[in-house]
């Protein structure tokens, strides 16, 4: 559910802001550089922003040893939880995920501590701390700047309110705001809209700070025409990568280059947000042609589950349309770009999960994603009341993991839950003769792993590769 279908929003010419799912993160970030070519209020939102981290810069310097005053009152204000009213950013189910400990806020002291040490003793962009620093990336920058500028993300989601006459409703929100001379952050109430799925707040940014990643990041840094030489040394191919620590070193052994590009990058011509129209990660569309599919094509004689083997029917139906939806009802086209390229596998993955929802919804059926099961978060589990369930993994065929998802990750998962089925759905995109290998080999694998782990698993081959319009078949 978007927020403006919770609120039964049409959109003018005057709203700007990204229009949030409801139930599920979506993958983008607040860039702090784009602010500054927004102008107005978030360009004066970036030199706020700023102006929280030169205090915490000037603490940290300040600091004798960890246990000071100066370094306490730092890592207080370097404590930035994951702000759930965005809906933005990585989490491990819907809208609320881990945030931001005590230990996420000492290494970004410490990464601050690193930057002073290496001469960038004032900032002039926060992004610097997580080139210079190897845990601190583009989630931390993103909750970083939701934090400290939390008042104007309250002011304008209010104005957007008032603009459409939403309900707004009091809430205690969490760092409303930082006493930066006390060194703490304050909890207030606050008048926002509510989110129906959660009863929490819901605050709205404009689309266009929003990016997949924030444009000072150490990839594009260590990929710049100034570390030519770096690069050249490590004797890396054309579009190979560098691991992160090994970037990091590099940074921290040349910070002058670190913020000689940082300023180069603030009059970048082509500075632009993310493309929400092409949405080339698959993180922003994947719940319209889904859903529309899925309320044009119900489900067949289905009831609410009674019994593992009603809820097996039902996913069984389920996917089956899926399949359909992809391959022959140009489902597959939201899991590509227009230049050929694929998007990320969560594409495909946030597709099923917009058709899923809304089939299972009718039945009563729980449907959760990235649930942390043991070993990681498996892809989705559906329930039905406490005892009926089932785990699905959703893969790109061409993924260096293929069987290791099958014959390990989901075997773990439903050891670790006491399910006893599971589906591996498999997703072909390429004319490879790994993937024609793989797809072949696929039902054997499965009873194969089926035998070993005692366990009933399932599987489903899906066509996802692009195809030829009608009119371009050759005859």
């Amino acid at each position: 559910m978007r927020f403006s279908e919770a609120f039964g929003i049409t959109t003018g010419a005057r709203d700007d802001w990204f229009d949030p799912h409801l139930t599920v993160d979506t993958k983008l970030f607040i860039d702090p550089l784009l602010m500054i070519r927004a102008g107005g209020q978030w360009a004066m939102a970036h030199d706020e922003l700023v102006k929280h981290f030169v205090s915490c810069y000037r603490l940290v310097a300040k600091a004798a040893s960890p246990t000071s005053v100066s370094a306490r009152t730092a890592v207080r204000m370097l404590k930035f939880p994951e702000p759930a009213e965005f809906c933005l950013g990585y989490t491990a189910s819907g809208t609320s995920g881990a945030g931001s400990s005590s230990g996420l806020a000492r290494q970004m002291a410490d990464g601050i501590a690193v930057a002073i040490a290496a001469g960038l003793k004032v900032p002039e962009h926060i992004e610097e701390i997580g080139i210079l620093n190897e845990g601190i990336g583009a989630d931390r920058i993103s909750d970083a700047a939701c934090n400290v500028l939390k008042q104007r993300f309250v002011k304008y989601t209010q104005t957007v309110a008032r603009r459409h006459g939403i309900q707004l409703d009091q809430h205690m929100l969490r760092n409303a705001r930082v006493d930066v001379t006390n060194g703490r952050w304050v909890k207030e109430k606050t008048l926002l809209p509510t989110n129906p799925v959660t009863n929490g707040p819901v605050l709205l940014v404009p689309e266009r700070i929003l990016n997949e990643l924030p444009t000072l990041n150490a990839d594009d840094w260590f990929d710049s025409d100034l570390n030519e030489d770096i690069r050249g040394q490590m004797n890396l191919k054309v579009g190979e990568h560098a691991a992160k620590a090994r970037i990091v070193q590099y940074a921290q052994r040349y910070p002058q280059r670190v913020r000689q590009w940082a300023r180069q990058q603030t009059s970048r011509p082509d500075l632009a947000g993310y493309n929400f129209e092409a949405d080339p990660l698959g993180v922003v569309n994947w719940d319209k042609e889904p859903v529309e599919y899925a309320q044009q094509h119900p489900l067949g004689d289905m009831k609410e589950p009674a019994n593992q083997a009603d809820l097996s029917r039902l996913i069984d139906e389920m996917i089956n349309k899926f399949r359909h939806f992809i391959e022959d009802q140009r489902g597959w086209s939201l899991l590509h770009n227009d230049d050929g390229t694929e998007k990320p596998e969560e594409a495909a993955q946030l597709a099923f999960l917009g058709m899923a929802q809304h089939y299972l919804r009718l039945f009563n059926v729980e449907l959760d994603r990235e649930v942390e099961l043991g070993r990681g978060p498996v892809d989705f589990k559906v329930s039905s009341g406490s005892k009926i369930r089932l785990l699905i993994e959703v893969k790109k065929a061409h993924n260096g993991k293929f069987w290791n998802g099958l014959s390990i990750q989901l075997p773990s998962y439903l050891q670790s839950d006491d399910a006893t089925e599971g589906w591996y759905v498999a997703l072909r995109y390429r004319d490879n003769k790994n993937s024609i290998k793989r797809m072949k080999e696929l039902p054997a694998m499965v009873r194969q792993c089926a035998q070993a782990t005692g366990k009933n698993i399932r599987y489903a081959a899906i066509d996802a590769r692009p195809k030829k319009s009608a009119s371009k078949q050759d005859p």
